[in-house]
């Protein structure tokens, strides 16, 4: 029995196929198809995304007005590499805001993000905080306290807490 000899080309082709094959279902669609940035360079669908939203609403609650664009771009100045990298591999990463864009977001208008450990430590009437909460599954969400009641059930029995930025200003 004669061996036929794999040409280099050959092997190149066949472990390039086996890798697109095997990471296919891991990328899902942003390889061929990724979110859209406008021609400055941001991506619009993050102005609608759960970090600016929190952060418009806690600013708004704290006496300061910006639209949540203008938090948006800011936020993405700050780690747009990251995002476009994520957003490779699934467009829904257009969406993330890291925690140290929420505290530099925060302080860019004034406001220290002070972490703190327990929900029940945050008062209603007197405490603005931004909170990120996740369910078993790993759906990361910003939420505004106290715009939202009973964050601890954002996502039902199934909630947990993973940071608390209590927001403080800073004279």
């Amino acid at each position: 029995m004669t061996r036929r000899k794999i040409t280099k080309a050959k092997k190149i082709f066949i472990y390039s196929l086996a890798l697109v094959l095997s990471i296919g279902p891991i990328v899902g669609c942003g390889i061929f198809n990724p979110p859209e940035v406008n021609k400055d360079g941001y991506y619009e669908s993050h102005y609608n995304c759960c970090g600016p939203i929190a952060l418009e609403q806690a600013l708004e609650k704290l006496g300061v007005r910006v639209d949540r664009a203008t938090l948006s771009r800011s936020i993405q100045d700050s780690g747009q590499i990251k995002r476009q990298l994520l957003s490779f591999f699934d467009k829904q990463a257009a969406c993330i805001t890291w925690p140290s864009e929420i505290r530099e977001t925060a302080k860019k208008y004034g406001f220290k993000a002070v972490t703190i450990k327990e929900f029940k430590s945050l008062d209603y009437n007197k405490d603005v905080a931004i909170i990120l909460v996740h369910n078993k599954l790993s759906n990361y969400h910003w939420v505004c306290f106290p715009y939202y009641d009973n964050i601890p059930k954002y996502f039902g029995d199934n909630t947990i807490i993973d940071k608390i930025y209590l927001l403080k200003r800073v004279n």
